[in-house]
């Protein structure tokens, strides 16, 4: 018996080795099997694996940011909107709560974290969804930087590989920085400092522990996470980011608490500012011209311009104030609808004053300087009370006596002010209006003034003579309902303000200022000409006998032009315009001397600055310099100088528009500086110019209709132009050395008779001290001519 149990242990020994060693085989087996299939696997997909070696010249997609000249942000071009930072500025605390969150046991594994993914798999079993993922930071990046989102168990395998290799390309911190700067936080802002500012307002570095616990919590679901949407579910993510801190030791319990409770003040959505909408899209375009779409708005360049955003900002809303001043003088144009009110007619709050704009950025309707839509509700004599969504306001007559009906026949310089109000609207007009700045009545009314958009529009342009650096430009009414660039895009006929490049010509060839022309009658008959019978007119319809070239400047006096242009030939002064800066084409005839080839108003700006430094024409400069992402300068641009006529005509061509302003044309200019300019005005009132400058700046203002109609009689370029010009010339000059200008050496002064041109020596007002190039001023005293000999003096200088 004991014999049959000893065979029987040897029985279950030997099976049990038999059992063991099937076992052991079976697992090497299985080794040898998984270790093939996974180099099976590894070199089935690795084949066509991404090329890793991208990652130590890591270039994501930047904002190109474009600076004025005193660096100060003008605006940004983007696809992502991120800003690269090191992972040093990164504060700590950031770091530690997104590998708490996000990928616990990121500085143990080799790319893979095997653990996280147990976890989530066991967590999404539970749930019967999926809940959590656990992909490691490694995987993140390399599915953000190499792979497409598709759900497929191939990128899944090409994930892991790629996480493996870029683990033994390149250090923790590398990688770390890497996602920091390239995960989604929502509302477009890629990385965490796009984020900060996006959020917070402010740099990370400055970021305190409630706000980074905001931040981390927002890569899984950004929209569902973000506090701009929920803040309650905000709150509720932070609570678990704080949690996760927690437990790998970041931070304490109390700290913990502590943030918990701080209150989280957002930047607010705020629309992104250009603050200079037409320079910005001018430099945008010569940027993509240059470097290309993917480059600008890609490439993170650092654009560097001539702008100056605090002249800017005098020449905007002097533009809009002038625009919309010329606009009330057409009249008001009527109510924009209107509602049956005691039929119980409405119209949709949206519809009126939509409080989110198009790119979702929620708006404060009712801060003054806001354009309403209202409904009329009541309407006195002295005032019209207008009703919105949830509020009201007042219009007080004062704030809408301009609104009579157009009239294009009357002369609305003379045109009386509305003294009631119930002549202009009634209860159920659907009008616009602007919020004023001031008090709220007591019954809580806003206060208001009648508004229309105008169908005046305008441009101004600000250069510096002596570099050409463009200092402010504004090419329209509103940026927001048109782009065009009326300042750089827009061919307008000049007008009278062409005639410097006329006069200097003719001082070229030979005339002074006291050079005399007789303004009287003239009639074109030469059978070569197209203008074979035409008859020139003066702006007043009558002629002034012997007049001097000065006062035909001063008083812009179209038929002593004509006669200049006439001797002196039209195609010197073409010549002579290309020189000075004219690039449009100009039709080489007689209609010179009146301006009425198109021009735009950045050449004519040209013009004048190149008179204003002495003969010596500067290109109009934009951009200064461009830096590409790691600095490297891509372009410089310093100043184009070219001398184009002598110093001596552009000092005499100056000081002959001093006289415009002090009793000429510009004679309403009251500023201290001194200035010279030349007004222009068009044919039926179509265009009003006024081009001026004073030794370190020069400015050109343009009003007219895009429809090239009429703006209304005695709409000139005294009137239309210049109020707009002096708006912004007396802010840019607050403050700056008052310089005059300086004769060049060859320059000299004589006292001469001011109708004849010739000299005196008389002291009283018909005399003055007239600029001369030495050996060009008049020989013969004034008393020494008979009157009927002046005329003569109409052929000096002719060739």
């Amino acid at each position: 018996m004991a014999q049959d149990k000893k065979k029987k242990r040897r029985g279950k020994s030997s099976l049990a080795r038999k059992l063991g060693t099937a076992l052991a085989f079976l697992f090497i087996v299985s080794v040898v099997a998984g270790i093939g299939g996974a180099a099976f696997i590894y070199f089935t997909y690795a084949k066509d694996m991404p090329n890793i070696d991208s990652l130590k010249e890591y270039k994501p997609s930047l904002v190109t940011r474009i600076y004025d000249r005193n660096d100060l942000l003008i605006g940004e071009y983007y696809i992502e909107k991120r800003i690269l930072v090191p992972l040093e500025r990164i504060p700590l605390a950031l770091r530690r709560a997104t590998i708490g969150v996000e990928d616990t046991s990121f500085y143990k594994h080799h790319g893979l974290n095997i653990e996280g993914i147990i976890r989530a798999f066991i967590a999404n079993m539970k749930a019967g969804h999926v809940v959590q993922g656990g992909s490691s930071i490694t995987q993140q990046v390399a599915k953000l930087l190499f792979l497409t989102p598709e759900r497929k168990l191939a990128r899944k395998i090409k994930e892991a590989i790629l996480s493996i290799n870029i683990e033994r390309m390149y250090t923790k911190n590398e990688i770390l920085e890497i996602y920091l700067n390239h995960i989604y936080y929502g509302h477009g802002a890629y990385g965490v400092e796009a984020a900060s500012q996006i959020y917070f307002g402010k740099n990370v570095t400055n970021l305190t522990l409630p706000e980074i616990s905001i931040l981390v919590g927002l890569p899984k679901a950004p929209s569902h996470y973000s506090p701009y949407n929920n803040m309650k579910k905000a709150k509720a993510r932070q609570a678990h980011v704080l949690n996760r801190m927690v437990a790998i030791g970041a931070i304490t319990p109390a700290q913990k608490m502590e943030a918990q409770k701080k209150e989280i003040r957002l930047a607010g959505r705020k629309k992104p500012q250009n603050k200079a909408p037409w320079f910005a899209e001018h430099v945008r375009r010569l940027l993509e011209k240059k470097y290309g779409a993917t480059k600008l708005y890609r490439g993170g360049l650092t654009v560097r311009t001539t702008l100056d955003l605090a002249l800017q900002k005098y020449a905007r809303a002097s533009a809009k104030a002038g625009i919309e001043k010329n606009d009330r003088r057409l009249g008001y144009r009527g109510p924009i609808g209107h509602v049956d009110i005691e039929a119980g007619e409405t119209v949709e709050a949206d519809k009126l004053n939509p409080r989110i704009n198009k790119r979702g950025h929620k708006i404060d309707i009712y801060k003054p300087g806001s354009i309403l839509k209202g409904i009329v509700l009541d309407v006195e004599k002295k005032k019209v009370t207008v009703g919105f969504e949830d509020n009201k306001g007042v219009i007080p007559l004062k704030e809408m006596n301009w609104a009579r009906t157009p009239n294009p026949r009357k002369n609305a310089l003379w045109a009386a002010k509305i003294k009631d109000a119930r002549k202009v609207l009634k209860p159920g007009d659907l009008i616009e209006t602007r919020v004023l700045k001031g008090n709220i009545s007591d019954d809580g009314s806003l206060p208001l003034t009648l508004y229309q958009v105008p169908i005046i529009q305008g441009a101004l342009l600000a250069m510096v003579p002596k570099t050409g650096h463009v200092l402010a430009m504004v090419g329209g009414y509103d940026a927001e309902r048109s782009k065009f660039n009326r300042a750089i895009q827009a061919k307008r006929q000049p007008g009278s303000s062409f005639k410097p490049v006329i006069y200097a010509t003719a001082i070229e060839k030979g005339y002074t200022p006291a050079s005399i022309i007789i303004d009287a009658p003239i009639i074109f008959d030469r059978a070569v000409t197209e203008f074979r019978g035409w008859k020139p007119m003066n702006f007043e319809e009558k002629f002034f006998g012997p007049t001097t070239i000065r006062t035909a400047v001063t008083h812009s006096r179209n038929v002593v032009t004509i006669k200049a242009l006439d001797k002196i030939g039209v195609r010197p002064v073409i010549n002579n315009a290309r020189k000075l800066g004219i690039t449009s084409k100009l039709e080489p005839n007689l209609s010179l001397a009146l301006g009425a080839s198109p021009v735009a108003l950045v050449e004519m700006v040209t013009v004048y600055g190149t008179l204003a430094n002495g003969g010596a024409r500067a290109k109009p400069i934009f951009i200064k310099s461009v830096e590409d992402r790691n600095g490297v300068i891509l372009e410089q641009n310093e100043p184009e100088i070219k001398q184009a006529i002598s110093p001596s005509v552009a000092y005499l061509m100056t000081n002959i528009m001093t006289g415009v302003v002090k009793e000429g044309t510009a004679r309403s200019l009251k500023l201290k500086n001194p200035i010279a300019g030349k007004t222009g005005t068009t044919n039926n009132n179509i265009d009003a110019w006024f081009v001026g400058f004073t030794p370190d700046i020069v400015c050109g203002v343009w009003v007219g209709r895009d429809d090239n109609k009429p703006m209304g009689k005695r709409e000139t370029g005294s009137r239309a132009a210049i109020p707009i010009w002096k708006g912004f010339m007396k802010k840019t000059l607050e403050g700056m050395p008052v310089v005059d200008f300086k004769p060049p050496e060859d320059i000299l002064f004589v006292k001469i008779d001011k109708k004849s041109g010739l000299l005196t020596k008389s002291s009283g007002k018909d005399s003055f001290f007239e600029a001369f190039i030495d050996g060009t001023e008049p020989t013969t005293f004034v008393n020494e001519t008979q009157p009927d000999e002046l005329g003569a003096q109409e052929d000096l200088g002719e060739l």
